[in-house]
């Protein structure tokens, strides 16, 4: 008696496990992107496109990826509190207000542990975007398409690393300004120009060390 209740067990996880593979097929087809007017979803760029094949060079990427989404939410948030100052017209300009957050960012990038002046040119921002080219049958359709990568005329920002560099470095170079025009003693909490002298020249080597890593990545074009 107990046999063919076993065989009728089965039988029944055998087809609740068939209607689990026909629902999970069928979302699948209903999340598939319609292309009837030739539209594409892409979650890939022109540096992964260019990197097909090159399996150490893609996994280097995504790392670089992953760094450039962290800096730009830091960067991101000092832009914020610059528009927030600027838009208070206080007496202060937001690199005096922010001087020890920008030269935190500032050595958390010359001294910290990514060595950004190992990035690529074409990893630091855009160079080029994803195209498609369309083969048509007679009667015009589209049958099929393949991604090129479409040369920008100029670099556009793309995930910022280049771009945020450049910030950085000119953020310094306004508190570095703004010292010289203060006095040696103006970052000093006791007003001391020895003291005020040492930062100043600390931050000169920081700023030279950040226009070295910009150079370095504006010149590193090789894959």
């Amino acid at each position: 008696m107990n046999e063919p209740q076993a065989e009728t067990q089965e039988t029944s996880i055998r087809e609740d496990n068939d209607l689990k593979e026909e629902t999970i097929a069928e979302s699948a087809k209903e999340s598939e992107p319609d292309d009837s007017q030739g539209s594409q979803q892409i979650d890939f760029d022109y540096v992964d496109l260019m990197l097909d094949g090159d399996l150490k060079a893609q996994v280097n990427y995504s790392f670089v990826k992953a760094v450039a989404a962290a800096f730009d939410e830091k960067v991101r948030l000092l832009e914020d509190a610059e528009q927030k100052v600027e838009g208070d017209e206080g007496e202060e300009s937001f690199t005096e207000v922010a001087v020890p957050e920008i030269e935190a960012m500032a050595q958390a990038v010359t001294e910290g542990c990514v060595d950004f002046g190992k990035i690529h040119f074409w990893e630091s921002c855009e160079t080029a975007e994803i195209a498609w080219e369309e083969s048509k049958d007679e009667e015009g359709n589209v049958v099929s398409r393949a991604p090129y990568g479409n040369p920008h005329e100029e670099p556009q920002e793309g995930n910022r690393i280049l771009a945020n560099l450049e910030k950085i470095a000119g953020w310094l170079r306004e508190v570095h300004k703004t010292h010289e025009e203060k006095g040696m003693g103006w970052v000093s909490p006791y007003g001391c120009p020895e003291d005020g002298q040492h930062a100043y020249d600390r931050r000169s080597a920081c700023i030279t060390e950040l226009d070295g890593i910009v150079e370095k990545v504006k010149s590193n074009v090789d894959l």
